[in-house]
């Protein structure tokens, strides 16, 4: 896909890849993708991410030998994690992660919208252990990982799955209470 393509095509053409060619990504490429990713919103504007950029081979694979849900091979992992320095703290004393969670999928989405202007494919994984990775990537106590987003040029095409009817998941105003015959 051409850079600059509009939002609204990429919404549509955007997929979870999983297997991708051997070809890099430039790091140029990566730097662009992650401008797109800080331009997301942040409660307070916390700015609470932290991005671990791997794309060593070696590395690659020792994230990947821990990571079951990441498919194929691919150049490029993007490791999204929280600084528990710069979320806020509750009255009893915990850390709130609840917003900077929000803040780094929002990050995401941006990057992954901007990775599929570029004709590269992503696709986010919960599926590793973390204490694991933090240990691999000796990231200090308070980086956190949170997920994964695989980033590579895909093998090939994937087509549109399934989706549900705006019918059947929207509602406007009240409907909702009303549609199985009782109130909320």
């Amino acid at each position: 896909m051409e850079q600059g393509k509009r939002l609204e095509e990429c919404l549509c053409v955007r997929r979870s890849i999983r297997q991708f060619t051997d070809q890099p990504v430039e790091r140029t490429i990566i730097q662009a993708l992650l401008e797109m990713a800080i331009l997301a919103p942040s409660a307070s504007n916390r700015q609470p991410w932290r991005f671990i950029i791997l794309d060593d081979p070696v590395l690659v694979q020792k994230i990947r030998a821990f990571s079951p849900g990441i498919g194929g091979n691919p150049p490029c992992l993007i490791v999204f994690c929280l600084d528990s320095q710069r979320l806020p703290v509750m009255r009893n004393g915990t850390i709130d992660r609840t917003c900077g969670i929000i803040d780094l999928a929002m990050a995401a989405e941006n990057m992954m919208l901007a990775a599929t202007s570029h004709g590269l494919g992503t696709c986010v994984i919960k599926s590793y252990h973390p204490q694991i990775v933090k240990k691999i990537l000796e990231l200090p106590e308070q980086i956190c990982p949170e997920f994964i987003v695989t980033l590579g040029y895909p093998k090939w095409k994937v087509p549109m799955p399934k989706r549900r009817s705006l019918e059947e998941i929207s509602s406007y105003n009240l409907e909702v209470s009303h549609e199985h015959g009782r109130d909320l």
